[in-house]
């Protein structure tokens, strides 16, 4: 069964193995980004490294800007998703202290096309809402068989009634769901 836990100074440990040993096996242009760059500027982007997003990411978790979840199979992390605050992530447009954005989906390797993106999403969705958001966001490519899938798939968005707000260009769109 599947379960999710919040990044945190406790859980940070297991991210951090993640994303070292398993979360971009099979996609080494992302290898080393600790799911910083939607925290970073472009400008620390630019000039980032494995050793910089790693130290960020843990900067980051300790001073509680960044937040995510850990997807767990016993004992075993099976999948990361950064979620939180739409106030962490100004690139898109329309942040607001009520509503939570979910943007990075990574599933490991070995268990991808098993709908583990999908359950994440549900539990999610569930603790965002005891957490007092109002609304949740992503921004899912418009086509659901894009390399560009590790935003979720449009499908997986409008099968929990997420709906779109904006084009946001690039061929992705920004869709809304209200929690309340």
């Amino acid at each position: 069964m599947l379960e999710i836990k919040r990044l945190s100074v406790a859980t940070l440990d297991d991210f951090l193995s993640y994303f070292d040993h398993r979360a971009f096996l099979e996609d080494k242009n992302w290898d080393g980004c600790y799911c910083q760059f939607y925290l970073n500027t472009q400008e620390q982007n630019s000039s980032s490294s494995t050793e910089l997003n790693r130290a960020s990411a843990c900067s980051r978790v300790e001073t509680g800007a960044m937040d995510g979840y850990l997807a767990y199979e016993g004992d075993k992390v099976v999948g990361w998703c950064a979620a939180g605050s739409s106030l962490m992530y100004p690139g898109l447009p329309g942040a607001e202290e009520t509503v939570a954005r979910i943007l990075c989906f990574n599933v490991d390797p070995d268990l991808r096309g098993q709908g583990i993106s999908g359950q994440m999403l549900d539990l999610i969705l569930e603790d965002l809402q005891a957490r007092g958001f109002e609304a949740a966001e992503a921004a899912p490519n418009k086509d659901s068989y894009s390399v560009k899938s590790y935003r979720g798939s449009m499908d997986m968005f409008t099968k929990r009634s997420f709906e779109p707000v904006v084009e946001l260009g690039d061929g992705f769109v920004l869709v809304r769901k209200y929690l309340t």
